[in-house]
């Protein structure tokens, strides 16, 4: 898959650092900087696109403002993308109304989209396009194993990770810690990596995705939440079903002896 990254930040160029770095062998991943300044609405998309765009299979655009996610489109076009995933970790990056545009502008030229908030909410799914489930079945909404000994984390291993590298953090640290105190210890580490998600309220996001109950299980809601907070919940959640089916596979294995 060739998938060019369009960053404008900071926090764009970090998630792109972390995807360059830890893409499959057989993806092409090239970046390209766009303005950090951009009108909200970008009248003359020429004016701000480059003439040498790497062409691309899959075009993820990680905005910084309001104009950048305007100019998707028009960047999707100049490089030939067949899908656009639009990275939103901010609402007022990615205003809904603006979206809803740009979605519409994408599919009037033919090309598959998604704009999941926040970015590492991402999860596969069979009616998404298929370069974009290819992306989401190795980043976006964390999944994990691990084992134990002792009480304590053994060792954690990634199944699929959040686009910027935070689960790799949490995988990296989390051995040692107790058990029962490996849930509350995750959404700390989440938290030092540092997430840089939206702290702002998005009154059409919560933190959903139910999994079995367990007493171990993050109190979630179905409330308004920020990005920030979703993305803190969701890591909290994958070290609770990592928990669960260790323990049990465990208990399947006592059945059998």
């Amino acid at each position: 898959m060739r998938l060019l990254i369009a960053t404008q930040g900071q926090w764009g160029q970090r998630i792109a650092d972390h995807l360059h770095a830890s893409a499959p062998s057989d993806w092409q991943v090239a970046v390209w900087q766009g303005p950090t300044a951009l009108p909200i609405i970008v009248d003359d998309p020429d004016e701000f696109l480059p003439d040498d765009l790497d062409t691309a299979d899959l075009l993820l655009v990680l905005p910084e403002s309001a104009g950048m996610t305007d100019l998707a489109p028009d960047l999707a076009q100049h490089c030939s993308a067949q899908a656009v995933l639009l990275g939103i970790d901010k609402r007022p990056w990615a205003p809904r109304g603006l979206v809803r545009q740009v979605r519409q502008r994408l599919e009037r030229a033919g090309i598959a989209c998604a704009a999941p908030i926040p970015f590492c909410s991402l999860a596969p799914n069979s009616r998404h396009h298929p370069l974009i489930r290819a992306f989401a079945e190795r980043y976006g909404r964390p999944k994990l194993t691990c084992t134990a000994q002792d009480g304590h984390i053994a060792a954690c291993h990634v199944i699929r990770e959040t686009p910027c590298g935070n689960t790799r953090y949490i995988v990296q640290h989390l051995p040692g810690t107790p058990i029962d105190q490996a849930i509350e210890q995750a959404g700390l580490l989440h938290h030092y990596y540092p997430c840089w998600g939206g702290m702002e309220t998005d009154p059409v996001q919560s933190a959903g995705g139910q999994v079995a109950h367990s007493k171990r299980q993050p109190d979630v809601n179905h409330t308004d939440h920020s990005p920030l907070h979703i993305a803190a919940t969701m890591a909290q959640k994958s070290v609770a079903r990592a928990i669960q089916d260790m323990e049990s596979e465990g208990e399947t294995e006592c059945r059998k002896l």
